[in-house]
This record gives structure tokens, sequence and C-alpha cells, in this order.
């Protein structure tokens, strides 16, 4: 398995590695995390290098974006989709995806990476960002379940994460 930037030629089957990853019977066939995938191609938080698949040879068996997101003044990074196929899932892919952009991101000196997610991302250093005063919605299911990861210790910031506009729909709701 190897890690590569997203090229555009992958589009097919990354988003049908993110639909093994992420379909159930109740799927939305308008917003899922496939067909986001080709929606963040078109944002104003798209970056191009901090957007990775993972290939078993020629195939895409996993996916993560890191976009541009904001927090009051501050710039950082919204992490997501991260998503490996069904058949590839417990064997470290997503870690190494997350891994990845990670270390990209420091790479192009972003202060931190945000994201809405469970427990799995503690193990990276993301904790959460309801102690720091960051929220992301009115809603407190939202809120509980945002997480921040500092990469620049001396960044403190707090208010409100808004991500790129790929993130929302056309009347200004996340997604």
């Amino acid at each position: 398995m190897i890690i590569k930037t997203f090229e555009i030629s992958y589009l097919h089957d990354t988003k049908d590695a993110l639909k093994s990853a992420f379909y159930h019977e109740n799927s939305n066939d308008v917003f899922n995390e496939w067909e986001f995938a080709e929606k963040l191609l078109k944002s104003d938080g798209y970056l191009k290098e901090l957007c990775v698949i993972a290939l078993d040879g020629e195939k895409v068996v996993g996916y993560n974006a890191l976009t541009k997101a904001k927090i009051g003044n501050s710039s950082g990074l919204a992490l997501g989709p991260l998503g490996v196929r069904k058949e590839y899932q417990n064997k470290g892919i997503g870690s190494a995806l997350v891994e990845e952009c990670i270390k990209r991101a420091e790479k192009f000196g972003f202060s931190w990476i945000a994201l809405l997610g469970g427990d799995y991302y503690l193990r990276f250093g993301f904790e959460s960002g309801k102690k720091y005063g960051i929220t992301i919605s009115e809603n407190e299911f939202d809120n509980e379940h945002l997480q921040i990861l500092f990469l620049d210790k001396s960044d403190k910031i707090s208010g409100k994460l808004v991500y790129c506009d790929a993130f929302y729909d056309c009347e200004g709701n996340l997604l």
C-alpha cells in the first residue's frame, strides 16, 4: 500500500472506496461522503497537497482530505471525510492517512486541524474542542464531537468553527 496525493484521474475509484466505507440503506443520494469528495474539488477550501489516497496497486482503498477552515480570526484545517473500503478496514490504512495529513499540515505551516468525530482520533492527539470554547453549532451533540489538534502549541483560539463552502448547503446549513 502506498499513500499519495489525490489526482482527478482517481475520482471514480475514490468515490467507490468512500461508498464502500460509508454506504448504508438510508444513505442520502445527494449529501454523502462519496459525492462530497467531488464537491470538494470545486470548493474554495480545497488544497490539492492535503488531499490523499491510499492505493493497493492501482486500486484506491482509502481517502482523506484536509480543507481550509476558520475559528474566529485563526485559519486552520478541517479533516474529512476519511474513509477506507470495508474489506481494507482495521489494517492501519485510516491511521496512515491521518498521520500523512498531519505531517503535510505541519509542513505547510498550519497551526491546527479540527474535525467532528469519535474516540478514534484521540490516538493522534486530537482533544475536545469544548475545553477551549470551540463550537460548531448551537447543537450540543455536534459540539460534543468537535475535536481539535494543535500543531502549533502556542496557538490558543476559541470561537465557532467555520468550514469551507463545500460543507454547507445552499441555505448555509452544515451538511
